[in-house]
């Protein structure tokens, strides 16, 4: 569990499934994300208790007074063991938290946890060009724009550009 002062990062639990759910079917959430499919119960269950092996999956809790409420995920996938490196996201789900800095906090408390304790050496990220939020996130978090997929990406009828970000520990350690 990795905490700061207004979120909390926690492992993945069954119970999580009804949010995911919401979550991962509202299409102004996922219009953001790699997901483009209705999520289904059955395909969710299978991911909690495989998918989820394969990197740093945890569930983003808004600390609030003496109590916490799951608000989204964040992650480190495709850990490289080798090169020491890993690709970051995240979802906020509740809509009500977004542009709140909740954000911004769980990805610094992600990246320090990449850094420090997995070693990386390299987190890379992407974001689709017209997801603003996203966009400052990657920046205030140290971020740097490497590139852009032209038209790569196929969301609500059009097709759009999406923007590749990386960060090397030495210029994290360097924030």
């Amino acid at each position: 569990m990795l905490k700061g002062k207004k979120v909390m990062l926690r492992p993945i639990k069954r119970d999580d499934l009804a949010n995911f759910l919401k979550w991962f079917n509202d299409p102004e959430v996922t219009q953001y994300l790699l997901l483009y499919l209705p999520m289904t119960e059955m395909a969710e269950e299978k991911w909690i208790e495989e998918g989820a092996k394969s990197g740093v999956h945890l569930v983003i809790e808004a600390i609030e007074n003496d109590t916490t409420k799951p608000i989204g995920t964040i992650a480190l996938n495709n850990l490289n063991q080798r090169n020491l490196t890993a690709e970051f996201g995240i979802a906020i789900g509740e809509k009500d938290y977004w542009s709140n800095g909740y954000g911004t906090e769980a990805t610094q408390l992600l990246l320090k946890y990449g850094f420090d304790q997995l070693n990386l050496h390299r987190i890379s990220s992407s974001a689709k060009a017209f997801n603003e939020r996203s966009l400052r996130l990657h920046k205030k978090v140290g971020f740097r724009q490497e590139g852009l997929l032209r038209q790569s990406e196929f969301v609500n009828g059009h097709y759009h550009d999406k923007v590749m970000f990386g960060l090397l520990r030495e210029e994290w350690k360097g924030l």
